[in-house]
């Protein structure tokens, strides 16, 4: 694994840099939910960033969990970075590709046990009229459970353009109107997919899963620079944990409300 980490690095590193970059700085807080099952209760806050190009993406991810009666873990972290390649076959018909590696763990990174390897394809498909389509697949590949997942997206228009655009699909869907080139008001909803992570104390490995609904405003003064704020609602969320590539339990919060604030730089 510490090989495939050392090319997945290098074949980065050797892709285009002169395309524009993306950095965006981001953080949520929750308000408190009971732990179903028991007579605890959490919040949590998650910091990090993210910065991409049109191939190459990296970035870092923080989970804090403030529980009232203390757990095997309190925060976990998360370390990523991803290869992406996308072309036309022929006329509108295209293809991509792409490759996304993390690292998850609680104190310590071990390459070997936080690993997910996540590989995906796609074909696409650009009507020309605003209108464009994807249906791809992935499978990811880690320490806990190896699972696929199917990648289904119609997108209308871009979220810069004036008016409305959109983004229906899975596991994301997204609905946006701009109502001046400053100002936009939108909505997502989709599934909430925070990582595998080692524990080191239980030598057990999380993953946490649920879905999130989420309404915002985006205010952009300059075309470099955006904030986007907004509130979201966290529904079903859980965090499920294996041993030996064996699930061995769960634990599940009960709905709840989070506030979250991202940033956004190009260059």
């Amino acid at each position: 694994m510490k090989k495939l980490s050392l090319l997945f690095i290098g074949v980065a590193l050797s892709l285009n840099a002169s395309a524009a970059w993306h950095i965006t700085p981001y953080g949520s807080f929750s308000s408190k939910a009971d732990v179903k099952g028991s007579s605890n209760k959490a919040s949590y806050s998650v910091y990090g960033f993210d910065a991409k190009n049109e191939n190459f993406g990296f970035g870092y991810k923080r989970t804090s969990y403030d529980f009232d009666h203390k757990t095997g873990f309190d925060d976990l972290n998360l370390i990523y970075g991803s290869v992406n390649y996308s072309d036309s076959l022929v006329g509108n018909l295209g293809y991509m590709v792409g490759t996304y590696l993390s690292f998850g763990f609680e104190d310590k990174l071990k390459v070997s046990k936080s690993y997910d390897l996540v590989p995906t394809a796609a074909l696409t498909y650009d009507f020309q009229n605003d209108w464009s389509v994807l249906l791809g697949a992935g499978v990811s590949f880690n320490k806990a459970h190896n699972f696929g997942f199917g990648l289904l997206g119609v997108k209308y228009r871009d979220p810069s353009y004036l008016g409305f655009s959109a983004n229906i699909g899975y596991p994301n869907t997204m609905a946006n109107y701009r109502f001046t080139e400053m100002f936009a008001l939108g909505a997502e909803v989709g599934s909430i997919r925070g990582g595998h992570y080692y524990l080191d104390k239980t030598k057990t490995y999380a993953y946490e899963k649920g879905y999130e609904a989420s309404l915002y405003a985006l205010i952009t003064p300059v075309s470099q620079f955006s904030i986007k704020t907004g509130v979201g609602y966290n529904i079903d969320r859980k965090i499920k944990f294996y041993e030996d590539r064996s699930y061995v339990g769960k634990m599940e919060f009960d709905d709840e409300a989070n506030f979250f604030v991202n940033g956004n730089i190009s260059f």
